[in-house]
């Protein structure tokens, strides 16, 4: 992944960093599909009897990468067998994996509310696609991920969202492995301005900045040459500056 040219750097780097991210989403678009051929035509509800389909590729799909710590569905109140919270979700943990299960009960001080998440809010009310974080996450997988889903929809209907949580340290190698490659110093940053990942200590992964990346932005000492929209619908874009990455960063892949 490499240009000569900054005003073009930026473009590359977001083609490539697009293939890497991708196939979760990919897998994510099956398992939708699955969801929605498990509800008969016209039905409001369904039972857990019928989502066996859609267990069965989870269990499947989760150990497609080992970037997946996390995989499943997780319905609309009041959608299966008439409960107010169902999850159907596994996790995979050092090449095995189970079923996790958890509190919804609402009056419980340790009650895990799904539908207050806003990776579960993005999906009902936002965009097609969500990748939210990253973040620690306490109740589920107990590791430092993105939370990545797509939303559900039978006949126009909100029925839920699909999501798989990505092992940042995972993803985040693979992501700065593929701006080493770039000619010059490349940063990306999520919907809410946070630092996903750089390939220099120019900028902190975690940070928010002040503002969105624009083309001219000053940045201690370099500017900004040029900003591209990772095309995956998810709201990340990386910018490139017009200083050649340093040697020391290598070229390493």
């Amino acid at each position: 992944m490499s240009s000569a040219d900054p005003h073009d750097g930026a473009g590359v780097a977001a083609e490539t960093l697009a293939r890497i991210v991708a196939p979760a989403f990919e897998r994510l678009d099956g398992l939708a599909s699955a969801v929605q051929r498990s509800c008969p035509p016209g039905a409001t509800g369904w039972s857990e009897a019928q989502m066996r389909d859609v267990r069965t590729q989870i269990e499947e799909r989760i150990g497609d990468d080992p970037v997946q710590v996390g995989m499943g569905f997780l319905a609309a109140p009041g959608l299966v067998d008439g409960q107010d919270r169902y999850m159907l979700w596994w996790q995979q943990h050092e090449g095995r994996t189970s079923r996790l299960l958890l509190n919804f009960d609402r009056s419980s001080i340790d009650v895990y509310d799904y539908v207050e998440m806003e990776w579960f809010q993005y999906g009902a009310d936002g965009p097609d696609r969500v990748a939210y974080g990253p973040y620690f996450d306490y109740s589920g997988s107990e590791r430092y991920v993105i939370t990545a889903t797509v939303p559900v929809e039978i006949e126009g209907r909100f029925v839920g969202v699909v999501g798989v949580d990505l092992l940042f340290e995972e993803l985040e190698r693979r992501l700065v492995a593929a701006l080493r490659r770039a000619e010059f110093e490349a940063v990306v940053v999520n919907a809410e301005r946070r630092v996903i990942v750089a390939n220099t200590a120019r900028w902190i992964p975690g940070a928010r900045l002040r503002s969105a990346p624009q083309v001219g932005d000053p940045v201690d000492g370099a500017a900004i040459s040029a900003v591209a929209e990772i095309p995956l619908g998810i709201g990340w874009t990386v910018a490139t500056t017009d200083q050649e990455l340093r040697k020391e960063f290598g070229r390493r892949s």
